[in-house]
């Protein structure tokens, strides 16, 4: 699917216009970040464009050199063209690009192009059809819940992040509520602590969720700072480690910087984030501004600000196209509790 639209802009001649959709954490190249696919946040200034500088010669000539070599016979062989720009940056190639985030999920950029414009996270109007499972009013309140996943793709050894949550969280008088993402847990009997299901709706476990344990997918994330809901994410497949790393960056969560094997990584973590950011329910005041432009600290359509009275890491947007930004009470990337507001102007 991807390469697909990639080689219907590397091909000469006349084409039908070809939007990107902007399922994962935007990878534009800008010379105010790291290349994307090595999880490096960013620095700001002179520094930190020296350095971007750097890691895109070492990116380019090594670490993804066999990749573009790749791509570029592919191109050649299939369309007769030439692919013009890093794999990883095709989407710069498109007409348009609509990013589904907010800008405040997003690292600063002076350089991006007008054709970007940052809708919001995907809209969710329709509730989910995803079935209840017997055990669902065991969600009553009288516990705290902590939700693991390790989505639908990484998914194949569940060692590598649930089932070390599930053996370090057991004296913690939580409940664990685990998706396998479809998978099935090993065959032996659950701890009282544990509930499973292949599924689950996310439009009503969140709400119920006072921690979420996730390899980094970029939907769930955005399911759970749209519920205010704090992070320990683990991921580092596929674009999951640019998914962790703004995660931190952003102050929503915490990133384990890798996977867990052992009950110790996300068990410390969770028990931290758990403490200091108890469940509340998050308040969030839009305001409206004015269009928005190039630059990462505007939205397509009405800019926003965002502010939390939440006593924990929480991240609230808006629906697609309406321009909020992320705020949190308490911003575990930098160990420090504030309140950051993230105004649009």
């Amino acid at each position: 699917m991807f390469t697909g639209a990639m080689m219907m802009l590397c091909r000469g001649g006349d084409r039908v216009p070809v939007v990107n959709l902007g399922i994962v954490p935007l990878g534009i190249r800008s010379r105010d970040t790291a290349p994307f696919g090595l999880g490096i946040p960013p620095l700001p200034g002179a520094l930190g464009r020296v350095r971007n500088a750097l890691l895109t010669v070492v990116a380019d000539r090594v670490v993804f050199a066999s990749l573009q070599r790749f791509a570029q016979q592919l191109v050649g062989a299939t369309t007769g063209g030439r692919l013009t720009t890093p794999f990883l940056n095709w989407p710069a190639l498109a007409d348009a690009v609509v990013q589904f985030t907010v800008p405040g999920f997003e690292y600063p950029r002076g350089d991006l192009p007008d054709t970007l414009r940052f809708v919001g996270p995907m809209s969710r109007t329709q509730p989910s059809g995803v079935a209840l499972p017997d055990w669902w009013n065991d969600l009553d309140g009288s516990r705290p819940v902590v939700h693991v996943t390790q989505g639908t793709v990484a998914n194949r050894d569940l060692g590598a992040l649930i089932e070390p949550t599930i053996e370090g969280l057991a004296d913690m008088g939580v409940l664990v509520v685990v998706s396998t993402g479809g998978r099935d847990l090993p065959d032996r009997a659950l701890p009282a602590h544990v509930r499973v299901a292949p599924y689950l709706p996310y439009d009503q476990l969140l709400p119920r969720t006072d921690v979420l344990v996730t390899n980094g997918g970029y939907g769930g994330v955005h399911y759970a700072m749209e519920h205010g809901v704090p992070l320990v994410t683990a991921g580092r497949t596929e674009d999951k480690i640019e998914v962790t790393a703004r995660v931190a960056w952003s102050g929503v969560g915490i990133d384990l910087r890798g996977r867990c094997a052992t009950p110790s990584g996300p068990c410390s973590r969770t028990r931290a984030t758990a403490s200091a950011a108890p469940r509340s329910g998050p308040r969030s005041v839009a305001r409206p501004g004015w269009p928005g432009s190039r630059t990462s600290s505007r939205v397509w359509g009405r800019p926003s600000e965002v502010t939390s009275g939440c006593g924990k890491t929480c991240g609230e947007t808006g629906q697609a196209g309406s321009g909020w930004a992320l705020a949190s009470g308490t911003d575990t990337s930098r160990g420090v509790s504030a309140t950051r507001r993230v105004a649009l102007r």
